[in-house]
């Protein structure tokens, strides 16, 4: 199992960066062009949401995934997994704290497990690694930008 650590300082209040990740339509905003995110279908926000996504690395590779929210803990916490998809397991916290003065802490922990034994752990260290560092900052340099703006 890998895991991916981020945070994030946002001028905005708890409730709307909360909220921010709760509407799949944000996923799409906050996603790098290298990678391309259409919603197929999203069940309305709560625990126990799913959402299909069909998603394209570098243009090509299409790949379905089934998200399920399983933490909806407003305004402090989400996690969603992968239940369907090309991880071996995948699973994304999203916790969020009041700083004070109008400001949040995001904080991302990413675990996932990559397929294919040997050929995973390769990939893992030569591409996905990096892959997963670069999709993070983007993601949250992207809403802090958006929720800041």
């Amino acid at each position: 199992m890998h895991s991916y650590t981020r945070s994030v300082i946002i001028r905005a209040p708890i409730e709307e960066v909360f909220l921010f990740h709760t509407d799949v339509r944000n996923l799409v905003r906050i996603t790098p062009s290298f990678i391309k995110v259409d919603v197929i279908h999203a069940d309305p926000p709560g625990s126990g949401q799913h959402v299909q996504l069909r998603v394209r690395q570098f243009g090509f590779l299409p790949l379905n995934m089934l998200m399920e929210f399983f933490i909806y803990d407003y305004p402090t916490s989400l996690a969603d997994r992968q239940i369907k998809g090309p991880f071996s397991s995948m699973v994304q916290y999203r916790y969020f704290e009041d700083m004070g003065g109008g400001y949040t802490r995001m904080k991302d922990v990413f675990e996932f497990s990559l397929p294919l034994g040997m050929l995973g752990r390769m990939a893992y260290s030569l591409i996905v690694k990096k892959m997963i560092e670069v999709m993070f900052v983007y993601r949250q340099n992207m809403t802090k930008k958006l929720l800041e703006s």
